[in-house]
């Protein structure tokens, strides 16, 4: 009885000591083999696809044709739209991918950078469709002796580089009025020079004078002067009116001005008619 006394002293004080261990287990847990393995093997089927549909050569755009360039460097056209395609994307592919592609994107990228009217963008298999809208040249703009060519808008389509342009050999000078920044302000492709409401004023100014066998060379601006422009004449005097005011009311001032008061042309100097009926006249 002694010796199972003692034995069952002993059992109890491992018991509460806590150091009983099952001879069966020793205490480590098995590495989850079988997880592990499958969410390996999702990410490799993952970034497999991903590589296949991302960056195999049956998807990539390596093709780019252009259509409806006119007056703009078709060269620097190619190279602005294939840098843009090298761009990267997801960190280990790039645009050229048709799946990683956005027309939107750079359509919108060359109209502000070309100032362009539209920019239509499409793709067929592994070829990028690119059709270009030229503005409208409607009037040259010359600044720091530069010349641009501004669209109705108002806005900077391009320069002008030399007197072999192409535009200049097409355009009538005489039709395409030249305006020129007294201020010598520089100016950006895409910017805006003059707003649609001066455009418009300034042309309906001119046609009056074209009904009256009144020829012009240029036009001055001076934006810090105001909202006015200096005409000068083909007979050498300048007119000066206001684009805010009203146009035909300005050019029936003149055109009594001319008929009642200036009996020799060769000798004006100016005629002024930013006043409203007060007409000055050197």
């Amino acid at each position: 009885m002694a010796h199972r006394d003692y034995f069952q002293q002993a059992q109890k004080r491992r018991y509460r000591a806590r150091s009983y261990r099952n001879p069966h287990l020793d205490g480590r847990r098995p590495f989850p083999w079988k997880p592990v393995a499958s969410v390996v093997g999702v990410l490799v089927l993952v970034v497999g696809i991903l590589t296949g549909i991302f960056g195999h050569p049956v998807f990539r755009i390596d093709q780019i044709e252009i259509l409806g360039v006119e007056y703009l460097d078709k060269v620097a056209l190619e190279s602005i739209i294939s840098t843009h395609l090298q761009d990267s994307r997801l960190i280990f592919f790039n645009r050229s991918n048709r799946f990683l592609f956005s027309a939107e994107e750079l359509s919108r990228l060359l109209t502000e950078q070309f100032a362009l009217a539209n920019a239509t963008i499409g793709l067929q298999e592994g070829t990028l469709f690119v059709q270009l809208e030229e503005r409208t040249s409607n009037l040259f703009w010359k600044t720091q002796e530069k010349l641009y060519v501004v669209d109705l808008e108002g806005v900077v389509v391009r320069e002008v580089i030399d007197s072999d342009d192409s535009i200049l050999q097409q355009a009538n000078l005489s039709e395409l009025p030249i305006f020129i920044d007294t201020n010598n302000v520089a100016v950006d492709v895409g910017s805006r020079v003059l707003t649609p409401e001066e455009i418009e004023q300034t042309f309906v100014f001119i046609e009056h004078l074209r009904s009256a066998n009144i020829g012009y060379s240029y036009i001055e601006v001076d934006r810090l002067a105001g909202k006015w422009v200096n005409l000068m004449t083909e007979q050498g005097y300048s007119i000066l009116f206001d684009l805010t005011g009203n146009i035909d009311e300005q050019f029936q001032h003149l055109s009594a001005v001319l008929q009642e008061q200036v009996e020799d042309v060769a000798a004006l100097e100016y005629i002024d008619l930013r006043f409203g009926d007060k007409v000055y006249v050197k």
